[in-house]
């Protein structure tokens, strides 16, 4: 939003201040906050106004995000929470809840179309064409895609489990045949939920799902009745990468954020080790979490040399993955990306989380919580780069 403005000296203000009168762009409000600002012509520009579309639960309750403001004093500027619901099209206003710092409390407002949008929501596209710049678009992307992205690059087939689109028991069977055990997972659904696992052994086939069950399948003809009672909507089959060390089951989680210099970081890694006899080690089947380099350590018998090594390699294919799912149109400054490794040290990507878990961590353990100081902040460093400030 902009207005031509008259200048009056007033010497007896102090230097760099100047002092904007209340109603200048009624009805929106601009509130008293530092910016920051600059020249350009006979513009001043004043900002970032950054815009934030958190999940609902959070909207209404945005105490328990006060930690994603945490850098604030380096961001500066007017922060404000809102929904699509609240985007007025025909006066481009915005009714949401700014952030403001002095008493950490979020205060409620009318607001113009910010400089940049930080998406954490599914968004319709005749929203997210209102916002130029916006990241976290599309925030979703299924696990066949992902697959389909990567596995014509040269550097990362060799990091990518097989995967295919569950079409019929025909597919199941000619996986099991080629790799002996494979999971069936639900193309679009995430934590954990719908996942199986499908071994063949001398007695016929073992089919497991993610709360323990197991049902032992004698044929062919067996399996394809069950499949068909248990698959609802779409599936894909990936053959099974062994990933129990020392005896757990243990997954990795890389987060990835933009920095102020629009380059990637690697703001955190954790790993997920699975309770005994799961086939998953999502929250619910999970017995513990760690810092991933402390993983690496105790259970992979690691040095801290090797760890870093290792971490430089990971840092890098995660980064070449994510270039191919920007280059096919997805706007991002952050993912999550989850992967195994292996006895041999061979890093297998398995998905890309682009809105994974954030602000649910913070109901969850300690161990959970660690990655929060940093991944939380972090978009907001990314945002104030995109306003232009």
């Amino acid at each position: 939003m902009s207005k031509e403005l008259f200048l009056i000296i007033d010497n007896q203000l102090p230097d760099y201040q100047l002092l904007i009168p209340q109603n200048t762009f009624s009805p929106i409000i601009i509130p008293d906050l530092p910016y920051d600002c600059y020249f350009q012509e006979n513009n001043l520009y004043m900002g970032p106004v950054i815009g934030f579309i958190p999940q609902e639960k959070f909207y209404d309750d945005p105490q328990q995000m006060l930690i994603r403001f945490a850098k604030y004093e380096e961001i500066r500027g007017l922060i404000f929470l809102f929904r699509p619901k609240n985007i007025n099209r025909i006066t481009n206003t915005i009714e949401g809840y700014y952030f403001e710092p002095k008493n950490k409390e979020f205060i409620k407002g009318l607001f113009p179309f910010p400089n940049v949008v930080y998406n954490r929501i599914s968004l319709s596209k005749k929203t997210a064409k209102l916002f130029n710049p916006i990241f976290n678009y599309p925030n979703t992307i299924n696990k066949l895609k992902f697959w389909s992205l990567l596995i014509n690059q040269p550097d990362l087939e060799s990091h990518i489990p097989k995967t295919i689109k569950y079409v019929n028991s025909k597919t199941v069977l000619n996986m099991v045949e080629n790799y002996t055990s494979i999971y069936l997972k639900p193309s679009n659904k995430s934590q954990g939920k719908g996942i199986f696992h499908l071994k063949k052994n001398a007695a016929g086939y073992q089919l497991t799902d993610g709360s323990f069950n197991t049902i032992l399948i004698k044929n062919k003809k067996q399996l394809n009745r069950v499949l068909k009672k248990k698959l609802k909507g779409s599936y894909l089959i990936q053959q099974e990468i062994p990933s129990i060390i020392a005896g757990k089951k243990i997954d990795f989680r890389i987060y990835l954020h933009k920095d102020q210099n629009k380059e990637w970081f690697l703001s955190g890694m954790e790993s997920k080790i699975a309770k005994d006899g799961s086939i998953i080690s999502n929250f619910i089947n999970r017995e513990n979490m760690m810092p991933g380099e402390k993983t690496l350590h105790q259970y992979f018998q690691l040095d801290s040399e090797k760890i870093e090594q290792l971490k430089t390699i990971i840092f890098d294919l995660c980064k070449k993955a994510i270039a191919e799912i920007e280059k096919s149109g997805y706007k991002i400054g952050e993912t999550a990306i989850d992967l195994i490794i292996d006895e041999e040290l061979r890093i297998w990507l398995l998905e890309a989380q682009l809105n994974f878990a954030a602000e649910k961590k913070l109901s969850r353990s300690d161990a959970e919580q660690l990655v929060l100081p940093t991944i939380l902040p972090a978009p907001f460093l990314y945002a104030k780069t995109l306003a232009g400030f």
